[in-house]
């Protein structure tokens, strides 16, 4: 609350003002009024001095003037105009304006012409009642009469000067009066300009200009009066209507980049969405949707890396930047553990690599409560991530996973199905050529059977012995190709056929095999890991039949550019330079396979004696292979 001083209070200044006009003009009345007043019966008190001059010289008149009357007669005329003077001269009218002050000038005047009435001018007229003086008596009694009237036209000047004196004073004060009030209306108007009407006015301006939204306009009388009070309260008004324009302005601001981003946050996810589900989704999807994130958030290169159920092994599927141009690449460590062991969302520095020291956003894939991965985007040190970004970051991770799971599981419903096609034609060899071999071997022992009990020529007895060991061999391999079809490698995986296919074949052919896998399952895709698992099952398969080996090796490594290489192999006799025996395919079905993985077998001496059959395959050029058809796969078993 503001206070407003008695001393600079408008209010206050103003009823001074105009109290202080009413007072000139009460003064002014009142003093007419008193002047007017103390000037009531002087005019009357003028003309009766002036009456005492006519009564004196009537009364001289009358004494010198002869008359036929007697003296008493004459006598009692006489007395009676000086009694008549005397009335006048002691008369209410007279008296009351002569002054009682003995030292007033005409108050002596009086006091002296009443003396000389008394003492020398009544007595010498009554001397004269007798008859009409002589001329000797006449002339000194006429020059005192004179000096007599002359004192009292003395006595009429002043009571005159007396009068005009209380005129002058009453014009002295009416001018005064009229001059004061002049002064003080120009000084109210003077100060009404000043200290109303201008601040009013630049009060007006500075309202209009907030009518327009000029915030910047203040008022420049901010004094301690009314006006200035108001001035002062508009100005912080004004500063506070500034403040909550500018507030409401930043929050408009606010209101409308948050709408852009959350615009474009629904366009990335959108996208992402469209670039996620499709109906083939391959690395350059996932790519294309790193991009798009790092030019909307404004991040560095990113990465996604999947990883195996139990966190052993994981590949980088899809990056950008440096990243890209490696291709599929496999992390340095062992286990992934070390890179998953977060629970939710973080923000670190990278310790270790090209890029030690350089932040690292990481948002762990989920799919539902299990883990399959991990989406990792560099943070430049100019770059301050904001709440939304890092929501936005794990929606499309959120995304990310449910096209990973939907694809996996798309890929897991192909192994199944061809896994559940190549059971069938083994129930169907089964059923139909093992059993049509076994009823030829059962009639082959037969034949020569009774061939022993006739005498035959040996050239028949050689064919029925080749038929036979044809058959034997037929059969063997038919089982081998039944066993071949009845492998199972379901949700386990690439990494589980594989041990369980070593641990079959050093049973079967009693040898130490070792695996090296360092390729995580699903980073081959479903066809390609089929084609593997089989050709590795062929070249173990030759190994134990015909290597005579005590150990063997099976090896899946990365290589330079991007590339996984697969090799067996062993340490025994070596493989022939020209194969003498027919009928055996196991080579040419290794070839076709590794043909349909774009890649080239080769089989060549091992270091230090042994077989080394190897082969390279590229997880890029294996994409169009997911896109396979089962009946195109099964068509080489």
């Amino acid at each position: 609350m503001f206070s407003v001083s008695t001393r600079r209070s408008l209010l206050l200044r103003m009823g001074f003002a105009l109290a202080l006009i009413a007072a000139l003009a009460l003064f002014g009345i009142a003093s007419s009024v008193i002047i007017a007043q103390t000037l009531r019966g002087e005019a009357s008190a003028i003309n009766r001095a002036g009456a005492l001059r006519m009564q004196t010289y009537a009364t001289s008149t009358e004494v010198l003037q002869p008359h036929a009357e007697t003296t008493a007669v004459r006598r009692a005329r006489i007395e009676e105009s000086l009694n008549e003077f005397e009335v006048k001269f002691r008369s209410e009218v007279l008296t009351r304006v002569v002054p009682a002050d003995p030292t007033d000038p005409a108050r002596r005047t009086y006091d002296r012409i009443g003396g000389t009435w008394t003492s020398r001018i009544r007595p010498g007229l009554l001397d004269q009642v007798n008859g009409p003086p002589t001329l000797d008596e006449f002339i000194p009694l006429r020059q005192e009469l004179d000096a007599f009237v002359g004192e009292i036209d003395g006595l009429v000047r002043l009571l005159e000067q007396k009068t005009e004196n209380k005129v002058q004073l009453l014009r002295f004060i009416q001018g005064i009066s009229l001059f004061l009030t002049v002064v003080v209306i120009f000084t109210t108007m003077y100060f009404m300009r000043t200290e109303v009407l201008q601040p009013l006015r630049d009060l007006l301006h500075a309202a209009d200009g907030m009518r327009r939204r000029d915030f910047s306009r203040r008022v420049r009388h901010t004094e301690g009066d009314e006006l200035g009070q108001l001035g002062a309260t508009f100005n912080l008004m004004a500063e506070d209507l500034s403040q909550t324009y500018e507030e409401l302005e930043t929050r408009v601001r606010e209101k409308t980049a948050a709408l852009e981003r959350t615009n474009r946050s629904l366009e990335l996810m959108y996208r992402s969405l469209i670039h996620l589900h499709d109906t083939h989704i391959s690395e350059e999807s996932y790519a294309q949707t790193l991009i798009e994130m790092e030019r909307f958030l404004g991040l560095g290169r990113g990465s996604i890396c999947l990883v195996e159920e139990d966190q052993r092994k994981g590949f980088l599927m899809a990056g950008t930047g440096d990243q890209r141009s490696l291709g599929r690449t496999h992390c340095a460590i062992d286990s992934c553990a070390g890179c998953l062991d977060l629970k939710e969302t973080r923000l670190r520095r990278t310790q270790g690599g090209a890029h030690a020291g350089e932040r690292m956003l990481s948002v762990p894939l989920r799919e539902g409560s299990r883990v399959i991965g991990l989406l990792t985007m560099s943070v430049p040190d100019r770059v301050t991530l904001e709440p939304w970004q890092i929501q936005l970051v794990e929606g499309v991770a959120q995304h990310l996973a449910v096209a990973m799971g939907k694809q996996r599981r798309t890929e897991q419903y192909h192994r199944l199905a061809l896994l559940e096609e190549r059971a069938t034609i083994a129930r169907e060899l089964h059923d139909s050529l093992a059993q049509g071999l076994t009823y030829m071997k059962i009639q082959v022992s037969r034949l020569q059977g009774m061939l022993n009990q006739i005498d035959c020529p040996p050239t028949v007895t050689e064919t029925v012995q080749d038929l036979r060991g044809s058959l034997n061999d037929a059969y063997r391999e038919l089982r081998e190709l039944l066993t071949t079809f009845r492998i199972r490698m379901d949700e386990s995986g690439l990494n589980r056929a594989l041990e369980s296919s070593i641990r079959e074949f050093a049973e079967r052919g009693r040898l130490q095999i070792e695996l090296d896998n360092r390729v995580a399952d699903g980073e081959l895709g479903v066809n390609a890991e089929i084609h593997v698992l089989q050709v590795v099952r062929e070249a173990l398969s030759n190994v134990v039949k015909h290597a005579g080996a005590r150990s063997a090796e099976v090896a899946l490594r990365p290589v330079p550019d991007g590339l996984i290489r697969v090799s067996i192999e062993d340490d025994g006799r070596g493989m022939p330079e020209a194969p003498t025996e027919h009928g055996h395919y196991g080579l040419m079905i290794m070839h076709e396979r590794v043909r349909k993985l774009n890649s080239t077998l080769r089989i060549e001496a091992a270091t230090g004696g042994g077989t080394r059959v190897s082969f390279d395959i590229d997880p890029h050029a294996l994409q169009a292979l997911s896109a396979e058809s089962v009946e195109e796969v099964l068509t080489h078993d």
